[in-house]
């Protein structure tokens, strides 16, 4: 099974082997709860057809320990201890004792959006000695739990709130030791916000700055430097939303635009084609057309 994710095992063949895997998605967090025995666990080549590195682990041990080799040193890691291992980075997981881990697997596209690390050279492992980090540990802990007996609707919000909280894992402190500026943090929390509420048609700055509880004004200069404003960038995550619809879903242009926060089919077919260069009916057309191999991924801008 783990193969479907981009990772082989190797069997420690000098003890009992055990190997429990089970699999669900809560919203679009695809969730793994393993137990593993004296089996060896690392990325595929990436020639192989399983490879991916469009995504991260974040794994948190609830029993037993795990050693991780990466670039000639060995890291071990026990119960309690939150990881993120990026599989684009080569290393091992040694797992000789009984151990039990709870695993996320992040989509670094998602990351990106919301302007979050997505790229791990290195083990990354959350501090716990922050009350912060602690709190979101536990949260993720219990979203594991109860992910596979919630409604889809419940799991989508939770998802988010989940994806929401891991800019409190991900940042922490820069290699320089100074943290995110004030700035960049109220941007951060602000992509958060239009995410999370893109899809309503009244969303608008002063809604957005409401949520952040800072002025409009401030809001837009703390957007300055990332060469665009809040409103640009709600725009780029509707059309966003909506490329995906058209590509997966038969639904009327129409039904599509009021979906993803649009006041007026007529204004979203404006702004689409001027974004795509063709109108949503092509686009949908054009894209099912090539799904098979590949298809495009639509990005908002940064």
């Amino acid at each position: 099974m783990l193969n479907s994710y981009g990772m082989t095992c190797k069997l420690d063949t000098a003890g009992s082997v055990d190997s429990i895997i089970q699999e669900w998605t809560l919203g679009e967090l695809p969730i793994l709860d393993l137990r593993m025995t004296k089996q060896l666990v690392a990325p595929t080549l990436r020639d192989s057809a399983c490879w991916n590195g469009d995504h991260l682990f974040l794994k948190i041990v609830k029993s037993g320990s795990i050693s991780i080799e990466q670039n000639g040193e060995s890291r071990a890691f026990g119960p309690n201890s939150l990881i993120i291992t990026d599989p684009l980075h080569s290393y091992v997981q040694i797992f000789d004792e009984s151990t039990s881990l709870g695993v996320l697997r992040l989509s670094k596209e998602t990351l990106r959006v919301r302007g979050l690390p997505y790229n791990f050279p290195e083990v990354h492992d959350g501090d716990l000695s922050s009350p912060d980090v602690q709190a979101v540990r536990d949260v993720i802990l219990m979203l594991i739990d109860q992910s596979s007996t919630v409604s889809r609707e419940l799991g989508h919000r939770l998802s988010q709130q989940c994806l929401d909280l891991m800019d409190v894992v991900l940042n922490g402190e820069s290699k320089s030791g100074r943290k995110r500026t004030g700035a960049a943090a109220l941007v951060l929390r602000a992509k958060q916000v239009i995410l999370r509420l893109a899809r309503n048609p009244d969303l608008d700055m002063n809604w957005i700055a409401r949520e952040l509880s800072v002025s409009p004004n401030y809001l837009t200069r703390a957007f300055k430097a990332t060469g665009q404003t809040p409103m640009r960038y709600l725009m780029s995550v509707r059309l966003g939303f909506a490329a995906k619809l058209l590509v997966e879903q038969n639904a009327k242009v129409k039904e599509i635009a009021f979906r993803c926060g649009f006041a007026s089919s007529s204004h979203f077919c404006s702004v689409f084609k001027r974004r795509f260069g063709m109108s949503p009916q092509e686009f949908a057309f054009t894209q099912r057309a090539s799904r098979l191999p590949g298809r495009q991924t639509v990005k908002p801008d940064q």
